[in-house]
């Protein structure tokens, strides 16, 4: 990780949590003169399946960042992630089809490419990205592709419902369940229109509540602060899954 400013812009953090034997849960979180890349992957499958391919997203899309030689526009950004999320679920798939060591192996994940107009991401799981600003709190850029969101959006259950549904952690997307990845979400968010983005697993997110999420951002302290308060947070709340945080400060 480079920057050439004094103040840690960017951070990651990755941590087992209270219960889990391994940690599936993979983040990253790198800066250059082109940019800056945010990554959160959620490893599924047991048996170190997921851990290995939630690295495998992680390796395709920051080798290619690590060997850019050239800027990015918002275009240019977007296709990059949408190139490194198809590369790795053709491995992970790959990988899948190759004997039981590897079946149904598989992983969410969550991207951002930092350009100086705008914030490009990509998501493709239950993995979130949140933006934050003193202006508007938290915002949630990213929708679960899960069935209960599913179910919530088309008026089948409530808001309340999603939280004790006993298919809540059912996944209608992932990286590597598939040969072809093409359900990949795209948002792009304003450079205005956040002071601090996060990118975090389930992890973080059910075992600490939005407004504390919040209220943690609004201290705008240095990136690995925050990053390691979050992780403390869930850790505090018991968190029995695993937890991944990475998140870039726009100021």
């Amino acid at each position: 990780m480079q920057t050439s400013e004094k103040r840690r812009r960017f951070s990651c953090l990755s941590d087992i949590g209270t219960a889990r034997k391994n940690n599936e849960d993979a983040a990253y979180a790198a800066s250059s003169q082109f940019g800056a890349l945010l990554i959160v992957a959620d490893g599924m499958g047991g048996h170190r399946k997921g851990e290995m391919a939630s690295k495998i997203v992680l390796d395709e899309l920051s080798q290619d960042f690590a060997s850019a030689r050239h800027a990015f526009s918002p275009d240019r950004a977007m296709k990059f992630l949408k190139k490194g999320l198809k590369k790795a679920n053709k491995r992970i798939y790959k990988l899948s089809l190759s004997g039981n060591d590897y079946k149904e192996m598989g992983t969410t994940a969550v991207c951002a490419f930092i350009t100086p107009e705008k914030a490009l991401v990509c998501n493709i799981g239950d993995s979130r990205c949140y933006a934050y600003s003193k202006r508007n709190g938290l915002m949630r850029i990213t929708t679960d592709q899960t069935y209960v969101e599913l179910l919530f959006e088309t008026g089948k259950i409530t808001k309340s419902e999603m939280r004790t549904h006993p298919q809540r952690n059912l996944l209608i997307n992932a990286i590597g369940i598939n040969p072809d990845l093409n359900e990949i979400q795209e948002r792009v968010v304003e450079k205005e229109d956040y002071d601090i983005l996060l990118l975090c697993s389930d992890g973080l997110y059910n075992a600490v509540s939005e407004d504390r999420i919040a209220e943690i951002l609004a201290s705008m302290e240095e990136a690995p602060i925050l990053a390691k308060k979050l992780i403390d947070e869930a850790l505090l709340n018991r968190g029995t899954d695993n937890i991944a945080v990475s998140l870039w400060e726009n100021f």
